[in-house]
């Protein structure tokens, strides 16, 4: 994923993806309760979550193509302000060791924008920005997550110049994702089927399928347009049907659960193969093309584990019948 000719990233289709499943109240809710530290998250009211749409941010920040901002209430002694949450998506397999700057560029716009648009007066509070970056690269994310750590040494006189910011990380594939607590948490159910072995997804689907509550088909249909392209990128053979419905349709289970036995006996195939031609080499030297170019036609498991057999009691590829 490069640049564009203005030097932003491009948004990928599994970009879209991801932008949203974050777009659903539910899912930004299980990530912020499964995935912040702490218990402070108990005070916010999940029943006033809202997105912030394009009215309210400003030009350059509607400019970027993978981010999302939400607010919702904190309840409690604090005074039940309103805290913002800054949902920054990385989809690179690079990782931005300046992340905290373009954090505290894009905190600054949106607490502008807010100054703006809510008409704050002097002795107005800002509300809260939590700046949390959802990162599932391959490459372990070793950026800093504090700003401070991106200054040269300064005298301590100084440093309470400095800006100061600090981001959370979900780096999703370091995720210990088979905590107890997070068995029924949509999102982690998510993140399982990404980073899990080609081999389990049948399994991981049938249990992320079984999260999906009865009436959230609208929730259902978003989860599988983000989870075609990752099914795409894992079993480029499996058939993935359009429209599925979570609530009654376990076709795209039964599919991939066809497509992995069919790979896993293609595998086996493969390597009786190999076998059976580095046996019949040694038995009886170099092989002729068109001995070869026959072992290699030949799709039948049981009919490879036959010429293996044979092959340690012939004298011959004509006895072999290859001859």
């Amino acid at each position: 994923m490069g640049p564009d000719h203005r030097g932003r990233r491009k948004a990928s289709g599994h970009d879209r993806g991801y932008k949203l499943l974050f777009s659903d109240p539910t899912l930004v809710e299980e990530l912020l309760r499964g995935f912040l530290p702490g218990t402070w998250t108990d005070k916010l009211d999940f029943t006033t979550l809202e997105r912030m749409g394009g009215s309210f941010v400003s030009a350059d920040l509607r400019e970027r193509h993978s981010d999302l901002i939400w607010r919702l209430r904190l309840r409690g002694e604090e005074g039940g302000g309103w805290v913002y949450v800054y949902l920054l998506l990385e989809f690179q397999s690079t990782v931005d060791p300046f992340m905290a700057l373009r954090l505290l560029t894009y905190t600054g716009l949106l607490l502008e924008e807010i100054v703006r648009k809510e008409k704050l007066k002097p002795g107005d509070r800002l509300p809260a920005v939590l700046p949390l970056v959802l990162y599932n690269g391959d490459r372990r994310w070793r950026a800093p997550l504090r700003l401070e750590s991106l200054f040269v040494p300064v005298p301590k006189e100084l440093k309470r110049y400095l800006p100061r910011l600090t981001y959370h990380l979900v780096d999703e594939r370091r995720l210990d994702l088979n905590r107890p607590e997070l068995a029924k948490n949509l999102t982690a159910a998510l993140f399982r089927f990404e980073t899990g072995e080609v081999p389990a997804l049948p399994d991981l689907y049938r249990d992320l399928k079984a999260l999906i509550k009865p009436g959230e088909s609208a929730l259902g249909q978003t989860i599988h347009a983000w989870l075609v392209p990752v099914v795409q990128r894992a079993a480029p053979g499996a058939i993935i049907p359009e429209g599925i419905n979570f609530e009654e349709a376990s076709m795209l289970e039964e599919n991939l659960a066809k497509y992995f036995e069919s790979a896993l006996q293609e595998g086996q195939v493969q390597s009786l193969r190999r076998v059976l031609l580095d046996q019949m080499t040694l038995r009886f030297g170099r092989l002729p093309k068109k001995v070869r170019s026959r072992i290699e036609r030949i799709t039948s498991a049981q009919e490879l584990e036959r010429l293996a057999r044979k092959v340690v009691t012939v004298n011959s590829l004509r006895e072999m019948g290859l001859g």
